[in-house]
């Protein structure tokens, strides 16, 4: 078995065919139109680039209750969107004094 492999199906609003449904589609469409459908990460890195993904900040998996959230999403090319996997790296997420929310990262 490789690492991180579990043979009990954990049920997640992911497979559970949540990206399938109206209320997905109808807050991933206003997320993209809030964007002006440019990817929000290459905007900070003063780039335009057309934003293809809809990303959530906060996991679902990690917070089903910000599924929905507006938000919770940001807009983002394919590229960027990958790169927000967590493919040995440590995601955590942090709320400042501000009350905003930062993403920490750091390579294993």
């Amino acid at each position: 078995m490789s690492a991180g492999y579990s043979p009990v199906h954990k049920e997640t609003l992911k497979n559970s065919g949540f990206y399938k449904t109206t209320a997905w589609r109808r807050i991933r469409r206003l997320a993209l139109q809030r964007d002006h459908y440019l990817c929000q990460g290459c905007m900070r890195k003063r780039v335009y680039k057309k934003a293809t993904e809809v990303h959530h900040i906060i996991a679902v998996d990690a917070d089903p209750t910000l599924a929905l959230s507006l938000d919770n999403l940001e807009s983002l090319c394919r590229y960027c969107h990958e790169d927000t996997k967590s493919r040995g790296k440590i995601v955590t997420h942090v709320t400042l004094a501000s009350g905003a929310k930062v993403r920490v990262i750091a390579i294993r």
